[in-house]
């Protein structure tokens, strides 16, 4: 019982250490597919009168009910949450905390959905939860709630990979234009980002090389998160609102706004 122990702390020294060491290196499969996101339309405008271009697009912070979030409780997932670069950053077990995965998941989304709406050249902003901002006539409002907030198995997705473990973000998502009339549905849709499929340590190195690049990789990780998925999927839900503003022909062209998170 003693010798397991021994070898496990030894484990666990020999990843933390290799993190603080390898913690900026290039992950070699950092060009291997990181994510894909799925839109899937719900409801959409159909009448063929055109609606009046908007004068602005307000983005209010998404709702994340506890009960979507689902925290990686894998050993790999707690060393690097409790590594020496984490208390460098001051964010030594932020990744177990519920409420502060909500908060950088909603940050992450709305950082990355007001950016690309931004490029359209409708002015964008975010607008919060607690806001009494009435919308004005010619607003169009963009929210939601997420539905799932997945961390995944750091553990499965460093050392198996391709899918394993995997993170993942879903959200529904509505958009609607303040007319004189009330407001006027544009679309509805969900959205789904799930962390890509690189290949873990066990299938590029070798089980002798794992531990180390396990660590290594921790560094590296920071697409194949939940606030990575977020940023993706904020970058797929601006695509879906942007085609929507060109049928409408508030735009002329695709203005390139919406490209993947990278």
């Amino acid at each position: 019982m003693k010798t397991i122990r021994k070898r496990q702390a030894c484990l666990v020294a020999a990843l933390i250490f290799a993190v603080s060491v390898a913690a900026q290196a290039q992950n070699a499969a950092e060009k291997v597919l990181v994510g894909t996101t799925k839109v899937t339309v719900v409801a959409e405008y159909r009448d063929h009168e055109k609606l009046p271009t908007p004068t602005e697009i307000l983005v209010h912070h998404f709702d994340v009910p506890g009960e979507v979030i689902t925290i990686d409780h894998s050993p790999a997932a707690h060393i690097l949450s409790h590594d020496p670069i984490a208390h460098i950053k001051g964010d030594t077990g932020k990744e177990e905390d519920p409420a502060n995965v909500a908060n950088h998941v909603r940050a992450s989304f709305s950082k990355t959905l007001v950016s690309s709406l931004t490029k359209t050249g409708v002015p964008t902003r975010e607008v919060s939860l607690d806001a009494n901002e009435p919308p004005s006539i010619g607003s169009l409002i963009i929210r939601g709630n997420f539905t799932t907030i997945k961390q995944g198995n750091k553990a499965a997705r460093m050392m198996i990979g391709l899918g394993r473990g995997a993170s993942d973000v879903q959200a529904d998502v509505i958009v609607s234009l303040i007319t004189p009339n009330g407001p006027v549905l544009l679309a509805e849709f969900e959205v789904d980002s799930v962390s890509g499929k690189k290949p873990g340590a066990v299938e590029t190195m070798g089980i002798g090389s794992a531990a180390t690049s396990v660590a290594a990789s921790g560094g590296t990780d920071g697409k194949a998160t939940v606030q990575g998925d977020s940023s993706r999927l904020a970058a797929a839900a601006a695509r879906e609102v942007e085609s929507r503003m060109i049928a409408q022909g508030w735009i002329s062209a695709a203005p390139g706004a919406a490209k993947d998170a990278q």
